[in-house]
């Protein structure tokens, strides 16, 4: 089996994050895989697979592959704009995010409507879509026959390097006996991490370090200004590997407004941290309430509880949700899920022929 990966970029985000680890894991089960992109970035992952950077007017050999799976608007703009010259190659998209809910945040409810029409358009145009939890698979199934979820996945690894200045940053909270809350993501609005720093002031025993880059930043630190909590709100430069640094954390915060899976969420579980989330049905549907302190959104007594519950009951819901995401949530399992979709498509194929 052949397969090419189209990409906005190498950018360490959710869904490059999400094909990075199919291609780790199916480099030596395929004869060939392919990873295309547009956007040069300085922050980038490694692929372990041929990668090539192309413009959006670019055509690729696409019948050179038996599988073309696009990630994000764009791409899969791309690979519509060209499905008259994808004459054999099956065409896969991935839902990875609630699209109507997401660009309500970011834009606003007519740009969602129209844009996220469109999107949806274009992916009934693919042969198959993922989804990447029940939870979106029911909603957008009305939109899509041929949809089918697959939940990501990760792995975690103590071998990344830690940036000595950081670590020093974090443990001198610690030092002076303060808790740390962490998060790290690209700093949106939809990741909710102002209900964080709103709620900070209760919290004297606490800190909050963010990890990232991102449209909102600015925002965040405003707030943090506003409430004079710079001595205890730690802002960190965008790193290579985020969760290396989740053992100098107690707790991990996943406080999103909407998102599709949560795979920061299962890379702390895979470090038996314990975790505060938002009352999400796609959290929900990775995790039960023995395993992580879930909060309602917005609601600052409901976030205080759950931070607190979280610190008190840190080790067993740690191992608790450990066993949960070891078991169900690994980059192995997610990349034999896409392999298996993807041989049922190729099969699907030849018997059309």
């Amino acid at each position: 089996m052949k397969i090419a990966y189209i990409l906005p970029s190498l950018v360490n985000t959710g869904p490059i994050v999400v094909v990075n680890n199919v291609v780790k894991h199916l480099k030596n089960k395929v004869e060939l895989i392919d990873v295309y992109y547009f956007n040069e970035s300085h922050s980038t992952l490694h692929f372990d697979c041929n990668v090539f950077h192309i413009s959006k007017s670019d055509t690729i050999d696409f019948d050179k592959y038996d599988i073309i799976h696009s990630h994000t608007l764009w791409s899969d703009v791309y690979v519509y704009k060209n499905r008259k010259n994808i004459k054999k190659a099956k065409t896969v998209s991935t839902i990875h995010q609630d699209t109507f809910t997401s660009f309500t945040i970011q834009f606003n409810r007519f740009a969602s409507f129209f844009l996220g029409h469109y999107w949806c358009y274009i992916q009934r145009n693919f042969d198959g879509v993922v989804a990447i939890s029940d939870q979106l698979k029911n909603r957008y199934g009305k939109l899509f026959s041929n949809i089918k979820t697959i939940y990501n996945g990760c792995n975690i690894t103590d071998n990344e390097n830690i940036q000595e200045d950081i670590e020093k940053l974090i443990l001198s909270y610690k030092e002076k006996g303060y808790r740390i809350l962490g998060s790290y993501a690209y700093i949106s609005k939809r990741k909710g991490l102002s209900q964080i720093i709103d709620v900070l002031s209760y919290l004297p025993d606490y800190v909050y370090v963010i990890f990232g880059e991102g449209p909102y930043l600015e925002n965040l630190k405003k707030k943090v200004a506003k409430y004079n909590l710079q001595d205890r709100v730690l802002f960190l430069p965008y790193v290579k590997a985020p969760y290396s640094y989740l053992k100098f954390m107690d707790i991990y915060m996943m406080p999103s407004y909407s998102e599709g899976f949560g795979l920061a969420m299962v890379e702390a579980a895979l470090a038996k941290k314990s975790i505060v989330c938002s009352n999400l049905p796609s959290f929900h549907e990775i995790f039960t309430e023995k395993e992580v302190s879930f909060f309602e959104v917005d609601n600052a007594e409901s976030l205080i509880q759950a931070i607190n519950t979280a610190y008190l009951e840190a080790e067993k819901k740690g191992e608790l949700a450990y066993i949960k995401a070891s078991s169900s949530f690994t980059s192995e399992i997610m990349a034999n899920n896409h392999l298996l979709y993807y041989q049922e498509m190729v099969a699907d194929k030849h018997k059309d022929i």
